[in-house]
């Protein structure tokens, strides 16, 4: 599902600030979904709303067992389960370790990277990258996210615990750069036309254009994608 949106340049935005906005990796681009700004963003003219492919969750699997290579045996354990669990749902539920939004492929590290010790208590956080189905609402995907993470078997005194702040992704981001640049290259034209003619020219100046795309949630599973670019106008003969 893809729209052009026109979007007002100084609008009151559901988004995070810059730090939190979102986190780039090649193959996909994240925006965290439940943090609300009230602060007014400028949003360029063009911009593209998309629905998430994907919401990533944190789960913290924690135990309290007295002694640390027991800890370490039940997080061991617990964590090849939920492995095992995400391998049976066809691609559906995808585990990767670190946090949402910073997070990679578990191949990247070993269990006892992952494994802090906190004195009496051992943890290790994993993230759940959950398929956006197209029926899906976020409650569905929340629920199912919620009955994985409980039928996944735990060993010893190891609890999970579902984090409280999840993030909206896309896959290939890429190829909405690729929707973004024509839409504004389309309103460049429109630009020209509306503001110029053949005895009064208008030139159309870009800038910012080289900058990665960047997003915010303005739905429950949509995601505004924007290039954070300016334009000008300026009237006149080339000369």
């Amino acid at each position: 599902m893809k729209r052009i949106l026109l979007a007002l340049a100084a609008a009151v935005a559901i988004a995070a600030p810059a730090a939190h906005a979102q986190v780039v990796r090649g193959d996909q681009i994240v925006a965290q979904s439940n943090y609300v700004s009230r602060q007014q963003v400028a949003i360029p003219q063009i911009s593209v709303i998309v629905r998430a492919d994907f919401v990533l969750f944190s789960v913290r699997y924690e135990t309290g067992t007295r002694a640390v290579d027991e800890r370490e045996n039940e997080l061991s354990r617990t964590f090849t389960s939920a492995i095992q669990r995400a391998g049976r749902t066809n691609g559906d539920v995808v585990i990767e370790v670190g946090q949402p939004g910073n997070s990679a492929a578990i191949e990247t590290a070993a269990l006892k990277e992952l494994v802090v010790n906190m004195g009496d208590r051992s943890y290790i956080d994993l993230v759940l990258k959950v398929a956006v189905k197209p029926a899906d609402t976020f409650d569905a995907i929340r629920a199912r996210t919620e009955k994985f993470v409980k039928e996944t078997p735990v060993t010893g005194r190891v609890e999970a615990v579902i984090g409280d702040s999840q993030f909206l992704g896309v896959s290939e981001p890429k190829k909405h750069r690729e929707t973004l640049i024509k839409a504004i290259a389309e309103d460049v034209r429109l630009m020209q036309e509306s503001f110029g003619g053949p005895n009064s020219p208008v030139r159309v100046s870009l800038s910012g254009m080289e900058q990665r795309a960047q997003t915010r949630p303005v739905g429950p599973l949509d995601l505004e994608i924007y290039i954070p670019y300016a334009m000008s106008l300026v009237s006149g003969s080339n000369d």
